[in-house]
Order: C-alpha cells, then sequence, then structure tokens
C-alpha cells in the first residue's frame, strides 16, 4: 500500500467516522438503535456529514503540517458539513481533531519518516497547539464549561496531543479485540472506558459536574461487572443509553475520542500490514 497522496489517510478517517457512528449501543449518543440525547439528528445524518468530509480530510493529509492551511480546510470542511446536514453541527469538533490527525499523519508519510505513535502524537500536539493559538471560537459550548467550570474538554485534549485517545482509547481497543471481543463489542467497551476517565465539557454543559460525575461512576460500574461479550450483560449498557437519554446526557467528547481511536487502530494496523509485506 503506497502512501503516494492523501486518499487513503482521508479514507481512513471517513471509515473511523463511521464506525464511531455505527457502534451500537453507545449511552446518550446516536447510534444505529436511537438518537440518544439529541432532536436534530440520527444515524443517517452521521453517516452524510462523514462522507461529505471526505474530501476535507484528503485535503488535510495532502497538506500535512501547516497549521494555517489546515485551519482554511477545516472551514472548508465545516460548510460541507452543514451543507450535507442542513446546518446540524453533527461533526465540529472532529473536523478540527480528525483534521489534525490526518495532516500529521500525511506529513510523517510524505516525508518518509517513522509514522510510530510516539511520532504522531508529538506532531498532533504541535500542530494542536499552533491551531489553539489563535483560537477564535468563543461562543462553544466546550468555552462555556471552561469558563464556568474550569473543565477543560475538547481544548484540554488537543493541548495533551489528545492523550485519551492515544494512552486509553487505543490500547483499551487492543486489548478488547485480544481478548476475543468482536470489533463491535470491543468499541462499546472502549468507549464506556473514555467515559469513566474523560472530563467531557458536553455532559458538563448538558448535566453540570454532577451530569459528568454520574456518567463516569456508571460506566466504571459496567466495566467492573459486566462481560460485554455476552448479550445478557450488554443490555446494561442499553438500559444505561435509556437513562441518560432520560437525563439528556450526552458524552460526545468521548464519542470524539472514539473516532480518533478508531483512526489511530485502522492507520497503523494497515501501516504495519504494509511494513510487513513489503520486509517479506
Amino acid at each position: 500500500m503506497q502512501f503516494t497522496d492523501g486518499k487513503i489517510i482521508g479514507d481512513l478517517a471517513v471509515r473511523a467516522l463511521k464506525l464511531e457512528a455505527g457502534t451500537t449501543p453507545k449511552p446518550g449518543l446516536v447510534d444505529r438503535a436511537n438518537n440518544g440525547a439529541h432532536r436534530d439528528m440520527d444515524y443517517a445524518m452521521f453517516l452524510a456529514s462523514s462522507e461529505a468530509l471526505r474530501t476535507c480530510f484528503v485535503s488535510c493529509a495532502e497538506i500535512g503540517a501547516d497549521p494555517q492551511k489546515l485551519r482554511e480546510a477545516g472551514i472548508r470542511g465545516e460548510a460541507s458539513m452543514y451543507e450535507a446536514t442542513n446546518h446540524v453541527n453533527t461533526h465540529k469538533g472532529l473536523i478540527f481533531s480528525m483534521g489534525i490527525f490526518c495532516g500529521a499523519f500525511g506529513e510523517l508519510v510524505q516525508k518518509k519518516e517513522a509514522v510510530t505513535e510516539e511520532a504522531v502524537q508529538g506532531l498532533v500536539k504541535d500542530l494542536a497547539h499552533a491551531l489553539l493559538q489563535n483560537d477564535t471560537a468563543s461562543k462553544t459550548h466546550g468555552r462555556q464549561v471552561l469558563e464556568t467550570t474550569g473543565t477543560g474538554g475538547i481544548r484540554a485534549e488537543a493541548m495533551s496531543g489528545f492523550a485519551g485517545a492515544f494512552h486509553i482509547g487505543l490500547p483499551a481497543l487492543r486489548k478488547a479485540l485480544a481478548e476475543g471481543f468482536p470489533f463491535e463489542r470491543a468499541m462499546v467497551k472502549t468507549l464506556l472506558t473514555l467515559m469513566c476517565q474523560t472530563e467531557d465539557s458536553n455532559l458538563v454543559y448538558r448535566g453540570g459536574m454532577a451530569g459528568l460525575s454520574f456518567v463516569q461512576e456508571h460506566a466504571a460500574a459496567i466495566l467492573s461487572h459486566a462481560d460485554l461479550r455476552k448479550d445478557k450483560d450488554l443490555e446494561l449498557v442499553r438500559a444505561f443509553d435509556e437513562i441518560c437519554i432520560e437525563k439528556n446526557l450526552s458524552p460526545g467528547g468521548s464519542a470524539d475520542l472514539l473516532a480518533l481511536t478508531a483512526m489511530l487502530y485502522l492507520f497503523f494496523e494497515e501501516f504495519e500490514k504494509n511494513e510487513r509485506k513489503e520486509g517479506e
């Protein structure tokens, strides 16, 4: 597999978004079963939005580590998303974060540098810092939560180089797959793992710090007592979904980290397979 341009990287990013959207059940989130705690979006809209961002992510991979050009590509991607969703914000946060991931992968691949997890995260962190230096997103929910509660949300994640995806999500997904979980069940378990440990500003915006604590504790309890390979234990996650819908709680920050985790897994799985083939 030759990464001669950004198409493969962009395609992987779209696959990651669709894998996240289709993972079912996801407490409080849009999935194949229901719309979660959302009234203005559904699974079909998430698929359309993901597809609309393909050009954006391909462009980001081709741009590489140029913050200003990445910002411009993100603005174009946002316009494509809103056109596909009739002005509903399905993926605005992921345009920023996945765009950075695509730029980092593209930069390393084009320069034929070692594409290790450490190298990718280091470049992701540098790009995030550069982009956030001139951040103008003053009216986002995440910014409001930061100002009122000090919860960092996506900005803190970005400044850490998305440590949640690299150091929580990816190891959790790999571990679940190694334990014999089918891929979708592994994604559900990974989401719960992220929910336990993420300062999710979406939850704080909707339910305050009490809402965040409730979701973190409930997710941890399920992980402690359930074997999600078993259908009867998966019912605990479905019941959790119903509670989150009733309480209007949606862990959107954790969902974004799940999509980024899927991107990392897909890339390194594809890349390592290619490396092994070339070495044979």
